[in-house]
């Protein structure tokens, strides 16, 4: 990929990188880090979390990859609609009925997903994957459902708040530089990519767009789980898109999409 980079001159975004190079994402980082020192703008995501999702049917999670590559088992898989790990017998019965079924998967270890979130050139993603209603096992696709009524990755909820509550809790790096891998960065490097738009994201500045989370450094907090991945997090009272009050008191607003899309322009 980073060759390719080099011949048509394009940026390369690495998604998830604790769960790709596991052992190896500090080497893998510093190697990006290189790359762009020379020209090519290389960055690596990291997210909050040493588990991802996927489906079941991912090639990465077949047990001659998944084993001794990962070092993990089909305990290691967890089907998302029941929150049990797979056993041998259930995950070949859903690769022959339904490959498709959501399921959450453990990969990096712990201290290889620290050292890649506090490594100075890489940022802070989510990935929000599509969340599922427990009772059925069907996407979530309705606005007005009860956090608690769906099942999923808490990184589509509680990546800022678990991201911020370490910050305060353990020192993991400081409050600014946390800020800024979650804003700051994605937004200029994306804006350094093709995405123009993105010169007017990320900062509090005049002439930039007034989206803005606002949050209690002091007691703001993740909530959502692995058995309750839709509790949103605490300690965030206020969010405004564009300018307009979206969450008011910790309660989202209905009604009230002052949203914008990001996009090229349309052409007939």
């Amino acid at each position: 990929i980073l060759a390719n980079a080099v011949v048509f001159g394009n940026g390369v975004y690495f998604h998830h990188m604790h769960q790709q190079a596991l052992k190896d994402t500090v080497q893998a980082l510093q190697l990006f880090e290189q790359a762009a020192k020379n020209g090519v703008r290389a960055i690596g995501e990291i997210y909050p979390y040493n588990f991802g999702a996927s489906i079941c049917g991912a090639d990465y999670l077949k047990p001659d990859n998944y084993g001794p590559n990962m070092g993990r088992g089909y305990k290691d898989i967890i089907e998302t609609s029941t929150l049990k790990p797979l056993t041998k017998k259930r995950y070949d019965h859903l690769m022959d009925t339904n490959p498709g079924t959501s399921i959450m998967f453990y990969g990096s270890t712990d201290a290889d997903m620290d050292a890649g979130l506090v490594y100075p050139t890489s940022i802070i993603g989510s990935d929000s994957f599509p969340m599922t209603v427990t009772e059925t096992g069907a996407l979530a696709r309705d606005r007005d459902l009860a956090y608690e009524d769906i099942e999923g990755h808490p990184r589509a909820a509680g990546t800022a708040g678990i991201t911020l509550r370490r910050v305060r809790e353990e020192k993991l790096m400081p409050l600014m530089t946390a800020l800024s891998k979650m804003s700051y960065m994605v937004a200029t490097w994306l804006q350094d990519n093709g995405v123009p738009q993105m010169a007017y994201k990320g900062r509090i500045q005049l002439g930039a767009d007034a989206d803005i989370a606002v949050f209690d450094p002091k007691t703001v907090q993740d909530n959502s789980t692995m058995h309750q991945g839709g509790l949103p997090t605490t300690g965030m009272p206020y969010v405004v898109v564009n300018g307009t009050i979206v969450v008011k008191d910790s309660k989202v607003l209905k009604g009230v999409n002052p949203g914008r899309p990001v996009r090229l322009p349309v052409v007939a």
